[in-house]
């Protein structure tokens, strides 16, 4: 059986004033991850940079700009057809009012330890649990 390809993806962890991190829920007929709590981000363009790629992600699905700060974790979706591996950046936003895109139905903002009990995407399950916390 053949490798499947891997491709690569960035994540933004936002953070409010207060700790709690901003979580997306993915629209009932979105492609991957149906219903699941999500963070913000995507696949790179061609060419493209991944702080540029997460600037834009994060743009277009919460209408926020941010300011990436540092690494936060990684993760990873098996896909019939491919991998893809996540880097999740810790990030500041310009607000906190969030403007959601058709890929999204609901957002939360959310204490860490709440999030690890909510319905997360596979990729991120692990980032708010014992083996990658996102604190710095």
């Amino acid at each position: 059986m053949p490798e499947k390809p891997f491709y690569l993806a960035v994540s933004a962890l936002i953070r409010d004033g207060t700790g709690k991190v901003l979580l997306l829920k993915r629209a009932a007929d979105g492609p991957i991850n149906p219903e699941k709590w999500d963070l913000p981000g995507g696949t790179l363009d061609p060419g493209e940079t991944f702080d540029r790629a997460l600037r834009r992600e994060a743009r277009e699905e919460t209408g926020m700009r941010v300011t990436l700060r540092h690494v936060a974790g990684a993760g990873e979706l098996d896909l019939p057809t491919k991998r893809i591996a996540y880097l999740i950046m810790a990030c500041d936003a310009d607000r906190t009012e969030v403007s959601l895109s058709p890929e999204h139905e609901d957002y939360t903002w959310v204490a860490p330890e709440e999030a690890a009990a909510m319905d997360l995407a596979e990729q991120f399950r692990g980032l708010f649990g014992g083996r990658s916390e996102p604190e710095r």
